[in-house]
């Protein structure tokens, strides 16, 4: 699986977050990304929003957010650094999650990059799902 790291400017997204529980290997992405795919529904339509999953006072969280949305509980901004970039064609909510927990297993074995934040970006407003892990060099 390749990446390419870009840099990304500084954004700051309002949106709906919702708890989502912590991955369990008994149970695999299920539980995850049945939540995920629900609440979707709250965005305004299918490629205008971004996903970010953030750990938040020591909870994780799945936020439903968009750039000029001016409603929504919760602000979340995106830093302005470097980021692994991972691109996909998948669709299917399970198969995305795989692809998110494939992701980090490649930048964590990368003798050049490590992972820097306690989150990432599900960008959709792109043509393919594009998935942006924070990264620093080694």
């Amino acid at each position: 699986m390749a990446f390419e790291i870009v840099e990304l400017k500084k954004e700051t997204f309002t949106g709906n977050k919702v708890e989502i529980p912590e991955f369990d290997p008994q149970k695999g992405f299920g539980p995850m990304s049945e939540i995920k795919a629900a609440y979707t529904n709250f965005a305004t339509n299918e490629k205008d929003y971004v996903g970010i999953n953030a750990s938040l006072d020591g909870l994780q969280y799945y936020i439903v957010a968009s750039v000029n949305n001016e409603s929504g509980d919760t602000t979340f901004d995106i830093p302005e650094g470097k980021y692994a970039k991972f691109v996909t064609s998948e669709t299917d909510r399970s198969a995305l999650d795989g692809f998110i927990g494939a992701s980090y297993g490649e930048v964590s074995q990368s003798d050049t990059v490590g992972i820097a934040g306690s989150f990432n970006l599900e960008d959709l407003r792109e043509v393919d799902f594009t998935l942006y892990i924070p990264v620093v060099s080694k």
